[in-house]
């Protein structure tokens, strides 16, 4: 096809992954978190990170002056 229509394959790769997606989605997701997902405003699961203070952030602090 990619001979044929002047396309890279790699666009056709990647119609082929996308599609794929969209029909487990559309096969195994309740059609209220489908329209989650496609909206964008499907909830993390995983819990926020409380960023942590950089191990090595003060060692080199004194040194600036």
């Amino acid at each position: 096809m990619a001979e044929v229509t002047g396309r890279r394959q790699s666009f056709f790769l990647q119609q082929m992954i996308e599609s794929g997606i969209a029909a487990m989605e559309e096969q195994w997701l309740p059609a209220a978190v489908l329209a989650q997902v496609r909206d964008g405003t499907l909830p993390s699961r995983e819990p926020e990170r409380v960023p942590e203070p950089d191990l090595f952030g003060d060692l080199f602090a004194d040194q600036d002056s």
